[in-house]
């Protein structure tokens, strides 16, 4: 900075005593102005502006990446629902964790995990995430024009739709919802072409796509009564073709070259359960989501062991409005609070039939 710019500068007191800065009389360019400006501050800032200005504000675009790379532990896939590359989202998890001034991420055997601070921060960064699109949505979008599409299986709206859909309606009451029934393939599809806002679907455990909301072992069921397991044509009723549980069915069965034959397919659950239940056939189902009236068949009754599979999250990539974001949160929240036992859940299956 300019010595004689600094001499030509008189602080000056007035009658009330408020401080005041004499500019000097000489012409002022852009840089002595700015030089000008500076001096200014210096001499007058107060310390709340000086402790303002070192605030550090967090970006939300730098937080929205750090929630999907958590949601994926992967950057990779991260890149890939932003639609950017991965060095974009290396570089705005670092650019935060510089920031932050602690590291959020470690890569581990099972992908990229949160450090402490990163499961300290991840908190809060979905809900300042939520309130930005709440706030967007409000200002941009009448919400009597909110249309919420949602892609559900059957089995699972009957256990984790009422719950959610009642904390829903209380804070977005004028959001219309729109549920969509198809087979798994299609509505992954559909949620990345922007056409339906969330799905819950199940995938194989070691598939990485989508959200994991919780995982279940899936078990063979057959009648209390019956024991059509025991036929050597053994009798199958399952869901149509895309179901993850017909695939892992059908290869167990396969794999240890057991004869059977379809007796039963259906796009829903209700007429497998009828089936089984009347001893026609046997089917899968996984813990959660085993009904009244039907029981399991293990190792011991000569049947394959099955896989686990995993419940999803799918969202549209990018930006969402207020009420889908909202009906997410409320299925994270309703399954996190969910403790799985098959007997609780046989009970709110068995209500809501």
């Amino acid at each position: 900075m300019s010595k004689n710019f600094v001499r030509c500068c008189r602080i000056r007191k007035s009658d009330n005593g408020a401080k005041d800065l004499t500019l000097p009389k000489l012409g002022v360019g852009k840089r002595g102005l700015a030089e000008y400006i500076l001096i200014y501050e210096a001499c007058f800032a107060s310390p709340l502006s000086i402790w303002r200005r070192k605030m550090q504000n967090l970006d939300l675009d730098l937080l929205r990446a750090f929630v999907m790379v958590s949601e994926t532990s992967s950057f990779t896939k991260a890149s890939e629902r932003l639609f950017r590359t991965q060095a974009a989202i290396s570089m705005q998890i670092k650019r935060l964790e510089d920031r932050i001034g602690k590291p959020l991420f470690v890569r581990g055997p099972h992908g990229t995990q949160l450090t402490t601070a990163g499961e300290l921060l991840i908190h809060y960064a979905r809900r300042i995430l939520l309130l930005n699109d709440e706030a967007h949505a409000n200002l941009s979008v009448s919400q009597a024009d909110d249309v919420v599409r949602i892609g559900v299986s059957d089995d699972y709206a009957r256990i984790l739709l009422p719950d959610v859909l009642l904390l829903f309606n209380k804070d977005c009451p004028h959001a219309q919802l729109d549920i969509v029934v198809e087979d798994h393939f299609n509505l992954v599809q559909e949620v990345r072409d922007g056409n339906v806002d969330l799905a819950v679907l199940i995938r194989r455990s070691e598939s990485g796509d989508g959200e994991l909301l919780r995982r279940d072992k899936l078990h063979w069921i057959t009648s209390m009564q019956n024991s059509p397991h025991t036929l050597d044509l053994l009798p199958l009723a399952l869901c149509s073709r895309g179901c993850i549980r017909r695939e892992v069915a059908l290869r167990a069965l396969k794999e240890v070259d057991r004869s059977f034959k379809l007796v039963l397919s259906s796009a829903t659950m209700a007429p497998i359960v009828a089936a089984v239940s009347a001893g026609m056939a046997i089917s899968v189902a996984e813990d959660s989501l085993i009904p009244a009236g039907v029981r399991q068949l293990g190792e011991t009754e000569g049947l394959p062991s099955l896989c686990t599979v995993d419940l999803v999250l799918y969202r549209t990539p990018g930006h969402q409005r207020r009420p889908a974001a909202m009906l997410a949160e409320h299925i994270r929240l309703s399954l996190s609070r969910r403790t799985a036992s098959p007997k609780t859940l046989q009970v709110a299956q068995s209500a809501a039939e």
